[in-house]
Order: structure tokens, then sequence, then C-alpha cells
């Protein structure tokens, strides 16, 4: 699964922040729907109460797909604003955070989905704030290469600098859950490539696409119950 890390889209007197990565990548599963749930932190860091909405403004989806948005209750994937236009809005008070809101996507085959969702101020709505949420399903594979391994280890990613994909090898001696994420060099997670998976012993190759990416210096963990490394990688486009 790969995973863009957490940014702050902010208005005057609200910030509307996804909580962990916007983007995220899963495997293929054949004859499975995938649901991917993306949550997002609400904070009114005004002296007043808010009352705002969610107007999902774009929804690109592969067929199949479907999105739908939730804040404490989920609608159906065909409303594209939340609360409904004849419901009272949504409030928060001052200085008050929550994590009420989330989309989730329903994804049958692979593809690449992308919803954008724009949180407004009911009272002016020409302050708001957006998000962009994507799942891709698909095209980044997790391949073992080999079972017999000797140690762990995390190799240096190849090629190196790379654009905009590049192959990363591990080993795992022992079978366990086995993570692999991307940082920037600010330490943020911009990336998850293997999410906490049950693996087997042996020697992995994983593809990462890093076209979403700015170009610049990044940094791949590998981590597992018994091993953690980190190495460097360079993004030139």
């Amino acid at each position: 699964m790969l995973l863009l890390a957490a940014q702050d889209s902010k208005a005057q007197g609200f910030t509307y922040t996804h909580l962990g990565p916007s983007f995220v990548q899963y495997p293929f599963y054949q004859d499975s729907v995938q649901v991917v749930k993306h949550r997002a932190i609400v904070r009114n860091t005004s002296s007043s109460v808010l009352r705002f909405r969610f107007a999902r403004i774009v929804n690109n989806l592969p067929p199949s797909w479907e999105t739908q948005m939730c804040y404490d209750l989920c609608y159906a994937g065909f409303i594209d604003t939340i609360s409904l236009p004849s419901d009272d809005p949504y409030s928060i008070p001052p200085n008050h955070i929550d994590t009420l809101f989330y989309i989730d996507f329903s994804c049958v085959g692979q593809g690449l989905g992308t919803s954008v969702v724009r949180m407004y101020n009911v009272d002016n709505p020409s302050l708001f704030v957006q998000d962009t949420f994507k799942v891709q399903i698909g095209s980044v594979g997790i391949t073992n290469i080999s079972s017999l391994v000797e140690s762990y280890s995390l190799s240096q990613n190849y090629p190196n600098p790379f654009n905009p994909s590049t192959n990363i090898n591990f080993s795992i001696l022992n079978s366990g859950t086995v993570s692999l994420k991307v940082f920037d060099i600010l330490g943020n997670e911009i990336s998850t490539i293997v999410n906490n998976e049950k693996l087997t012993a042996g020697t992995y190759k994983v593809d990462f696409n890093g076209s979403f990416l700015a170009s610049g210096i990044y940094y791949y963990t590998l981590k597992t119950e018994n091993f953690i490394n980190t190495k460097k990688m360079l993004l030139i486009k």
C-alpha cells in the first residue's frame, strides 16, 4: 500500500486536515471489494461557533468504484454535499477538534480513484478548504524472488536517482508483519508501500512509483518485529 503524508489545508478560522496519508495504494485481490477509508480532522481555530458542510467537487473513479462521505453517519454514494442542504449544517464549538469526517472508497477491480472534498463555512461560503484523497488498487506489486535468506536486509533502491519508478528489495529472516514506508527530508510520512502485511521468510521486490511526488531526497524505512533500517533515494524529474 502506498501512502502520502498528511498536510494541513487552512482557511480563516478553521482547518481541515487528512489524518494520515492522502494517497494510498494496495495490491489487487481478485474477486474482492476493497474498502479504503480516508479520515480527516476538523479544527475550529476561531472564537465563534463554526457552521459548515462538506462538498465533494471531484469524484473521478474507475468503473464499478464508489465513494461515500461520512460525518458521524454515512450518506449514499450519489450525495455530493453533507449535511444535506435540507438539514442543519454541522457545527463545532470554538477551539475544538473532531475526527468525524471520512470518505470511503469501495473498489472493485484495479485503477486509480480521486476525490476532492471541500469544507466550507455556510455563513460565508467564500471561506473554504479542500483536500484530495486518492486510492490506487494494483500496479504496485510485492514479488517474492527467493525463499532462501540468511539475514534481514534492506537494499538500495534501483535505479537511483529515479524518475518516476524504482525497485526496492528487502529480505526477512522470519515470517512476520512487515511495513515499508517513505518519508520526506523533514521526516513526514509521504507513502506506505507495504502496510503491516504478513509475509513469510524470503527476499521480496516492490515497485515504487513516485509520479505524485516532487523532485527531491526521500528516505524509505523497512520495519519488522526484529529489524529496522532506513536508506535514502533521490527522485529527479
